[in-house]
């Protein structure tokens, strides 16, 4: 007969969810609000639905250097956390995410990097969630009477302003649409070991205003 019955939970995704202090994050964000802005001004037109994107160089520019020194910072305790901190990493690509009434982001990831995230700059009073797509196949999935992290075959997290996610860059994930009147704007990066950097890591896309990325 049996003797004893356990689980292991194996092969954790982890997430992890940096919140600045409200007065913290309410000044740096009117500064980012404010040089986000200025980037893509004159703002041509978009369709209904789509957004615009600012280029992939935001870490280079001087503006962005307070926000650079805060990803950089929240990195190395990841760094830490999974015992990779004596490989140096590098932010790869840096861009914002303006989002209007209708807009969102289907589903993707990021290759060719370590490490992904984003931070909120601005939340539209209704709110927002950013969405993670399992990424085990599923060959079978009976419905079951209650869902957990076991069962389900997605997970999200709240957007808010002042809060940095960092997850691993293969992880698909997803931005519903912005059912707000004001905008939702995001930061979004890229992080890879600086030894793969220079070679393998560097944005393969360019920003086109309309297109989602």
């Amino acid at each position: 007969m049996i003797e004893k019955q356990e689980v292991q939970e194996l092969f954790p995704t982890p997430l992890w969810i940096v919140d600045l202090q409200p007065a913290a994050a309410a000044a740096l964000n009117a500064r980012l609000k404010a040089e986000i802005e200025r980037l893509i001004a004159p703002r041509p037109a978009i369709p209904v639905g789509s957004n615009w994107q600012t280029t992939q160089d935001l870490h280079t520019k001087p503006a962005f250097a307070e926000f650079v020194k805060l990803v950089e910072t929240a990195a190395r305790g990841v760094a830490r956390f999974l015992h990779v901190d004596r490989h140096p990493m590098a932010i790869t690509g840096c861009w914002a995410n303006i989002n209007p009434h209708g807009a969102y982001h289907p589903t993707h990831h990021h290759p060719n990097n370590y490490l992904s995230g984003v931070y909120y700059v601005s939340i539209p009073a209704s709110g927002s969630r950013i969405a993670f797509q399992d990424p085990r196949p599923s060959m079978i999935m009976p419905k079951p009477t209650q869902y957990t992290r076991l069962t389900a075959n997605g997970a999200d997290a709240e957007s808010k302003e002042g809060r940095l996610l960092i997850f691993p860059a293969w992880l698909k994930h997803s931005v519903g649409t912005n059912d707000g009147r004001s905008e939702r704007i995001s930061i979004s990066f890229n992080l890879m070991f600086k030894n793969f950097s220079e070679t393998m890591a560097s944005p393969m896309w360019e920003p086109t205003a309309g297109k989602d990325k």
